[in-house]
């Protein structure tokens, strides 16, 4: 009985072939086995609009939500079909600032409902579209020009919501697309029935696509948490920024946004 290693008769090989074989197996069974490379793999970061966004890189990602997935582009490249339809009706209907398709930082759909988020160095052009069934589509749209307190370079606190649309008055389906800063890590809205939404948050912008009747009377709340899991901000979804009766102020002590008042909390730098 032949050994493993012993390789059989030469037979009709050339003189010294057998010889050459047996070197070999020997020197292939022996050698170290160097370890494999770790394949990385450039996956999209999910955000708003939850619903989108992130500036820093473009990519696809796609998260369970509902009854359908989500699909996030990150960057104007990376747009489905739907997402760029609903991209080139928003631009087409804002006369009021300039923007184009390159400016996007974000958008999202999740069923039949789409958020986009366009950015420049001065301005902002949000636009949430839906379509529910057996109605016309509807939507929202949003630019600096509506926020007279606009400051691109701060943010009330660690969130700016800039355009919140719903398919009920009072709630329905939700579309909520804004601004965070750089301590936020994590941005969830709380329905107020024990239910919740997780946005999607890159490149400082999120998006949020909250299905599941959202209602206005269980007082549904934003709340944003740090890397290590601290809460550290919390408002309702309905109230507008103006109602919250909140000022903030710059590191100089300068109001940044909203009236003087007693209690002005720090604006929170934005950065993209």
């Amino acid at each position: 009985m032949n050994d493993l290693l012993t390789p059989p008769a030469g037979r009709d090989l050339p003189p010294g072939r057998v010889q050459e074989m047996r070197a070999k197996l020997l020197a292939d069974i022996t050698r170290p086995v160097r370890p494999a490379r770790p394949v990385r793999v450039r996956v999209g970061v999910g955000l708003v609009l939850a619903g989108i966004v992130a500036v820093a890189a473009a990519g696809v990602s796609a998260w369970s939500g509902g009854d359908r997935a989500q699909l996030l582009a990150l960057g104007p490249d990376e747009m489905s079909p739907s997402l760029r339809a609903a991209a080139k009706r928003c631009l087409e209907m804002n006369d009021m600032v300039p923007m184009g398709s390159a400016d996007l930082a974000v958008g999202a759909e999740h069923g039949d409902h789409v958020a986009l988020l366009f950015l420049t160095e001065d301005h902002y052009l949000a636009c949430s579209e839906g379509k529910p069934p057996h109605q016309g589509r509807s939507g929202g749209m949003a630019v600096d020009t509506d926020r007279p307190d606009w400051q691109h370079d701060w943010l009330p606190g660690p969130v700016d919501r800039l355009l919140l649309t719903s398919t009920k008055a009072g709630g329905g389906d939700v579309v909520a697309i804004g601004r965070v800063s750089a301590r936020v890590h994590r941005l969830v809205l709380e329905h107020g029935d024990g239910r919740t939404t997780v946005a999607r948050i890159a490149g400082g912008a999120f998006g949020l696509i909250a299905q599941g009747d959202v209602r206005e009377r269980n007082s549904p709340e934003l709340v944003s948490y740090d890397s290590a899991g601290n809460e550290i901000d919390r408002r309702p979804l309905f109230v507008p920024f103006d109602r919250l009766g909140r000022c903030y102020v710059d590191p100089q002590g300068s109001i940044v946004y909203g009236k003087p008042g007693p209690a002005c909390l720090p604006a929170e730098p934005w950065t993209r």
